[in-house]
């Protein structure tokens, strides 16, 4: 029947609701993972830190038994001292 006008219930109101939902429960997993992963990152970086600090204090020593030795001249650049990685 054409003239009785049939009322459906505005779904566009789930739709959005369903979507601002799905977005915080997203962000709620997200961070339960990636958090944890984040924490570690942070710890890994200060034992980076330290352990660069550590190297550049014994290649200095390195570089002072060398000179003391008379194997490397004082007034040498840093390039023609240092190992190369490569």
């Amino acid at each position: 029947m054409p003239w009785v006008r049939r009322s459906h219930p505005n779904s566009r109101f789930y739709w959005i609701v369903a979507g601002i939902a799905s977005v915080l429960v997203g962000i709620l997993v997200g961070y339960s993972w990636w958090g944890d992963t984040a924490s570690v990152v942070t710890i890994v970086e200060q034992h980076l830190a330290q352990s660069q600090a550590q190297v550049r204090l014994l290649e200095k020593r390195v570089k002072a038994l060398e000179v003391k030795l008379g194997v490397a001249e004082e007034g040498a650049s840093e390039r023609e001292s240092s190992a190369k990685a490569y």
